[in-house]
């Protein structure tokens, strides 16, 4: 009798590690309670407008209805994963130098390690200056991370309590589709970003009503390449929903997509389309403008992309699940 019940102990034993090791490997983490997620119906929709680069040729696309996080990923969530994932052994910090318009200087990065998706590739820029624009002038030093790695206690701290509901921006594609992966969760595609920010009212811009102000979203005004000194990222959930309840969708920063961009991949009547093949240059797709673009970046249908090893003090991201 005592060698069964020891048998059957050990076999416990033996499952409860396996769905720990399964658990681990699927991303089966939990997300921060705070992560609220909007129902969004599933339906038919008109995809695309005219851009300035005329790469948004209006399709008819459909989509399978999905829950998309009301507000940009935070500070404080993003935290809550760097903490967990440094102690699963998918991630590490380094400095690392780089080049960018301020200068040459070294910053501490995270960066992927063996048990990621995405070994070796940097996930966030812990900045400690706020960037600067493409001429060289400083930005805001409000642009800054606000996330910091005490060294002494092996941890990635807040420096800022008050900034925790504020979107985490130096975010690499890499790190956004990291999070994701950890809590078994993905990026919008490029259509469901588009689908939501439409507020299912085929909507210009993805505001409480369609039209757009400076009381209702973060950007920065509507010229061109305007330099704004004084501009950056505020709390997620400043502004008024759109009618998903959907917030900051146009504006604060640019939200990485889990699409390759390619000019003509869309096609209509396409279905739940997502495009996983990469060009010669791939980049992946960026969407709804930031704290320091103009108003026809804040489109609900303008496409914007970049590097996947790309992020600064205007690079963030939201997720999405599928819809139990």
């Amino acid at each position: 009798m005592k060698k069964i019940f020891f048998t059957f102990f050990l076999l416990l034993l033996y499952s409860c590690d396996n769905d720990d090791l399964i658990n681990e490997l699927e991303g089966n983490n939990e997300l921060p309670a705070s992560v609220v997620f909007k129902n969004i119906p599933g339906g038919t929709f008109e995809m695309g407008g005219f851009t300035v680069q005329g790469d948004a040729p209006k399709v008819n696309v459909t989509l399978a209805g999905f829950q998309i996080s009301e507000k940009e990923i935070t500070n404080g969530q993003y935290i809550d994963f760097l903490n967990n994932s440094y102690l699963d052994g998918w991630i590490i910090v380094s400095s690392k130098s780089i080049t960018d318009p301020c200068g040459s200087y070294s910053e501490n990065m995270v960066i992927g390690e063996g048990k990621s998706p995405y070994p070796g590739e940097i996930f966030l820029q812990l900045a400690e200056t706020g960037g600067c624009a493409s001429s060289g002038e400083a930005e805001h030093i409000y642009n800054k991370s606000w996330i910091s790695f005490d060294n002494s206690i092996n941890k990635f701290e807040l420096l800022d309590i008050s900034k925790a509901d504020w979107p985490v921006n130096w975010m690499k594609w890499f790190g956004a589709d990291a999070y994701a992966q950890y809590y078994n969760v993905s990026l919008p595609t490029e259509a469901q970003w588009e689908y939501a920010a439409r507020g299912g009212q085929q909507f210009d811009y993805p505001t409480d009503d369609g039209t757009l102000s400076l009381s209702k979203a973060n950007y920065n005004g509507n010229v061109p390449g305007l330099y704004n000194p004084n501009g950056y990222s505020v709390a997620t959930g400043s502004y008024p929903k759109n009618p998903y309840e959907l917030y900051d969708m146009g504006g604060n920063v640019w939200e990485w997509c889990k699409d390759y961009y390619n000019e003509t991949f869309y096609n209509d009547g396409a279905i739940d389309p997502v495009n996983t093949t990469p060009d010669s240059s791939s980049k992946r797709v960026r969407r709804g403008g930031s704290w320091n673009y103009h108003s026809a970046t804040l489109l609900t249908y303008a496409r914007a992309s970049d590097f996947e090893y790309r992020g600064n003090n205007h690079f963030g991201f939201r997720i999405v699940k599928t819809t139990p």
